[in-house]
């Protein structure tokens, strides 16, 4: 009797053990659905904000683009057409989220701050205006960042042909708000990749400089004539332009004017003469060279400001013409290493004008 009661009770112990492994792995499952449910990709709100152009090369209406998108936190598979914003990734020390981007033949597209993406570990894209989109798919981008020289119709369209699955979003710093546009991409990068004390660091160094070089400005108290070479073609850029944060941000005073007709300067500048100027006559030139790095032109040396037409200009006469960077300036602006670069160029020219 004593055996029975014993093998029963032994028995209803096996079945109980049973069950508790039972709800255990009941519970298990239940526990990996919630983790799968709570671990889901999160995503980080971007606002795509930019004007897309009508196709390459025709004339036609812009189309306003405003819309939220949600970019995945922490993507490592980032496919950037900006240059610029690609050197405000690796001031965040985030280069290795990159899988692409233009470096143009031979890395020729890259500055200075930019020679870590030279290595093979990154695809090269091609050109700043891309013909060709095979490489983009090869990379299978989950999120493309492209800039103004990207943003019309046919562009567009061949990317996401390339890359259906990848959130196509308009990075470039606006010239009217240049350097915070600089400062709230490296925020919203600080967000995307949770290295926000990081970019909070890189924001607040940025606004010192700023205003450093703002300070170097006033007490330097110099007219200012930005042009812009191209093989035999001189361009002026003036406030409202291309540069306008030479003057809105950095306090030039700008020594020519537009024409009415030209009331505002384009991207690429307006055709200017050495006769325009000896009239302008200002304290200061900054000079950057586009043809040394686009197509369709040749490289110009900063000595043929010097000339018989303006020999008397104060600039020349005092040796105050400033030589940029035409990488940093022109093909990779718009990012906080470059816009750092363009910061520094100034400061240290302006503060051995003589």
């Amino acid at each position: 009797m004593e055996f029975k009661k014993l093998y029963l009770m032994i028995t209803m112990a096996f079945v109980l053990v049973l069950a508790a492994c039972g709800s255990g792995e009941e519970s298990a499952e239940t526990d990996t659905s919630g983790s799968e449910a709570s671990s889901s990709e999160e995503t980080v709100s971007y606002e795509n904000d930019f004007e897309m152009g009508p196709p390459r090369g025709e004339d036609g209406e812009t189309t306003q683009v405003n819309e939220t998108m949600e970019l995945p936190k922490n993507s490592d598979k980032v496919a950037v057409y900006d240059l610029g914003v690609a050197s405000t990734f690796a001031a965040l020390g985030l280069e290795e989220n990159i899988v692409a981007l233009p470096k143009g033949e031979n890395n020729a597209s890259l500055s200075e701050p930019l020679e870590v993406f030279e290595s093979d570990e990154y695809a090269n894209l091609g050109g700043l205006k891309p013909q060709e989109f095979e490489t983009l798919a090869e990379s299978q981008p989950e999120v493309i960042m492209v800039h103004g020289r990207q943003a019309n119709t046919q562009t567009i369209e061949e990317m996401e042909a390339a890359a259906p699955d990848a959130q196509i979003v308009h990075v470039a710093a606006d010239n009217n708000n240049y350097f915070q546009d600089i400062m709230d991409m490296t925020t919203f990068l600080g967000e995307m990749y949770d290295v926000q004390d990081e970019a909070e660091a890189l924001v607040s160094d940025m606004q010192t400089k700023v205003d450093e070089v703002n300070q170097a400005v006033t007490e330097a108290d110099e007219d200012m004539l930005f042009i812009q070479t191209n093989g035999g073609d001189l361009s002026f850029h003036g406030e409202g332009g291309r540069f306008g944060f030479l003057y809105e941000d950095l306090g030039f005073t700008s020594a020519g004017e537009q024409s009415e007709e030209e009331a505002e300067t384009d991207t690429h500048g307006n055709q200017v003469s050495y006769e325009f100027i000896a009239e302008s006559n200002p304290g200061v030139m900054l000079v950057m060279d586009r043809g040394a790095v686009a197509g369709g032109g040749d490289a110009t040396p900063v000595d043929v400001m010097i000339n018989d037409v303006t020999s008397g200009v104060d600039a020349v006469e005092n040796e105050n013409i400033i030589q940029l960077d035409p990488l940093a300036w022109y093909m990779n602006a718009g990012g906080y290493l470059t816009g750092m670069q363009q910061l520094e160029e100034v400061q240290q020219g302006v503060e051995e004008l003589d």
